[in-house]
């Protein structure tokens, strides 16, 4: 299993297909590696989603994989698109290394976003898959 941290784990509006800004400037810094999942659960927290990582989960979060060229400069501006804040109390999301096991069978530790606030009132993505319209 690889230590590095200069990956990202995406599952939401950072993916392949959507357009946004910080869409762009991730497909612009990095290298695709990989599609894959770790183990969680995911949540549509409005038209964007958060997913929770769970070691012991039997559901998956499935995403995809980067390898960020200029790790500090990129994910700066991703931890503003994320919304992390300075007291992780308030924090909509935390980043975090979690173990991604890649659909080439694979296993990295990525840095992600994982979802910092309750999930009491959300709807559970069945499935783990993210779509902008389901």
């Amino acid at each position: 299993m690889s230590a590095q941290v200069n990956y990202l784990f995406v599952y939401g509006t950072l993916m392949q297909g959507f357009e946004n800004p910080f869409a762009t400037k991730l497909r612009a810094g990095s290298d695709f590696v990989e599609k894959g999942c770790f183990l969680g659960n995911l949540y549509r927290v409005d038209w964007y989603p958060g997913a929770i990582y769970e070691p012991e989960s039997k559901t998956l979060v499935w995403g995809e994989v980067y390898r960020l060229f200029d790790f500090e400069k990129l994910i700066t501006e991703l931890d503003v698109y994320e919304g992390l804040g300075e007291d992780e109390t308030t924090s909509q999301y935390l980043r975090r290394r979690v173990s991604v096991l890649l659909d080439n069978g694979q296993e990295l530790i990525c840095w992600t976003y994982i979802y910092n606030q309750s999930t009491d009132n959300l709807l559970l993505i069945e499935g783990g898959r993210f779509r902008a319209v389901e």
